[in-house]
């Protein structure tokens, strides 16, 4: 018998596997399987008997990654309800577009997000029921209820993604899909029952959404949530709870590795270590090899498109392979694709494609922009990849961002990876710009923004120096600029067309 067919059927299997065991830790608060389970149900009793919501009905829940998150978002799922996280980071139109683009019935909103976010929720006219308010207190003073019953390709969760330019688009992913990355992700980053991972990134991104929070809960394991994505704090927690897990950003992991005290810490309960979304420096792999040697590294890729994770690179590859994304997980299925259609063989660069399947059903309202790009069967992602001979998958940037320096192809995500394994920078981004002057017949240059590391003394003349031991002449950055740190949209992602405007 199929008894998970729907993500609130998680936490249900695991209240009545492990009712003792805790769920989450939050601060000097505490809960357990039983507890969230119970506060789930009475949230769902209330939603829909005291508030009038309706299985489908959209609720936005506008918070930082706090233990009233964990209840409302599992509250809305008892009841048969679609959570629409907000990005609280969003500039006040972003807010107010998430809101409103979804219908959302209701916004769960916390009192400690920004004045910003505030605001346009008040102003979108949604009604709001502050967590942890009085309002909430009644909710959960409800009666328990039963689980509603919701079939596996029903609508389970909105994702807003928040590319750097136009409105977010709302990723729909059913419970089907769901449950389907939930087991790509516990496979990819090798979790089990008895761990207890470290969440710190926002629940309103996709890989906490998504992968890291359900995958806790269908494991039966225990959260620690650390809302700052600070060095202290999260060093703190690991010793306090003996976290075995933990995700990231390679900046984040950059300044952990690098703490003064770190040494003095004791962290050896960590095993896992999985980062994402910008290249890893090998420095830091040593760093983090030094600090926890008991910590396997896996760099993992995924979109908000993909159902997440799709990618992982195996720990022993991390040292020899920190470029490289890994290889597919077992049911995801890809092709990199070439500009006419046909297969790249191996060392080639094209377009990197997955199979529909792999994919989310649509956007919210705007089906056929995601159709566009799908062409037989096969999902255009945008990226720029290539698989060596020995099936590891590289990325090379997105297609955008190819830049053409007289006739030569010039891959912005290699010139980065160059650039960051300086010992002096922490970031840098890579943009084509107009050749001018007498340097026009080039048609694009190389510009190169970078951050250095602070209190580092960097000048363009050595990075120069140092991008033309490691590369192609025509890689070679033509333009450097140092720079105190990069313009990001609120997800993190670097805004490369204000580089290019600047």
């Amino acid at each position: 018998m199929d008894r998970l067919r729907k993500l609130a059927d998680l936490l249900h299997a695991s209240a009545e596997k492990y009712p003792s065991k805790v769920a989450a830790i939050d601060g000097e608060r505490r809960v357990t399987y039983s507890e969230l389970a119970e506060g789930a149900s009475r949230l769902a009793s209330g939603l829909t008997a005291t508030a009038g919501l309706e299985p489908g009905d959209r609720v936005a829940i506008a918070a930082p990654t706090c233990m009233e998150y964990l209840v409302a978002y599992w509250g809305l799922q008892w009841a048969g309800l679609v959570p629409v996280p907000v990005n609280i980071r969003l500039p006040s139109e972003g807010v107010s577009h998430v809101v409103g683009h979804t219908e959302a019935s209701l916004v769960l909103d916390h009192p400690a997000i920004p004045d910003e976010a505030a605001e346009a929720i008040a102003a979108s006219g949604t009604r709001r029921i502050e967590l942890g308010g009085p309002q909430w207190l009644e909710l959960l003073d409800s009666p328990p209820a039963d689980l509603v019953c919701r079939q596996p390709g029903d609508l389970a969760i909105i994702m807003h993604t928040s590319g750097t330019t136009g409105l977010p688009k709302g990723a729909m992913m059913t419970h089907a899909t769901s449950l389907f990355n939930i087991r790509m992700a516990v496979v990819s980053w090798s979790w089990r029952h008895e761990d207890v991972h470290l969440l710190v990134i926002p629940l309103f991104h996709c890989t906490a959404a998504y992968s890291a929070m359900p995958s806790s809960m269908y494991l039966g394991s225990t959260l620690v949530l650390v809302p700052a994505a600070e060095p202290g704090p999260i060093l703190d927690a690991i010793e306090a709870h003996a976290v075995t897990t933990f995700l990231g950003v390679p900046s984040l992991f950059h300044l952990v590795a690098t703490r003064r005290d770190l040494a003095e810490r004791k962290v050896g309960s960590l095993r896992m270590i999985g980062y994402s979304g910008s290249p890893m420096p090998a420095a830091t792999i040593k760093k983090l090899r030094q600090a926890f040697p008991g910590a396997a590294l896996h760099n993992f890729f995924g979109l908000t498109e993909t159902i997440s994770n799709t990618h992982v690179t195996a720990d022993a590859d991390a040292d020899e392979r920190p470029d490289s994304i890994g290889k597919p997980l077992p049911e995801v299925f890809q092709k990199v694709l070439l500009e006419d259609g046909g297969e790249a063989s191996a060392g080639e660069v094209g377009e990197l494609c997955l199979a529909r399947e792999n994919v989310i059903p649509g956007y919210w309202l705007d089906q056929e922009r995601l159709e566009d790009s799908v062409q037989d069967g096969w999902f255009h992602t945008g990226d720029l990849a290539m698989v060596d001979d020995q099936g590891y998958t590289y990325l090379r940037g997105r297609k955008k961002d190819m830049i053409i320096v007289a006739g030569e192809n010039v891959y912005a995500l290699e010139v980065e990876r160059a650039l960051v394994q300086h010992p002096k920078v922490l970031e840098a981004a890579v943009v084509g710009i107009p050749a001018t002057g007498a340097a026009s017949y080039m048609g694009e240059m190389v510009k190169a923004v970078v951050v250095p590391e602070a209190g580092s003394e960097l000048t363009a003349k050595e990075l120069r120096r140092f991008c033309i031991e490691r590369l192609a002449s025509y890689q070679v950055p033509q333009k450097i600029e140092i720079t105190a740190e990069l313009p990001r949209t609120p997800s993190g992602k670097v805004m490369k067309r204000l580089l290019v405007e600047g």
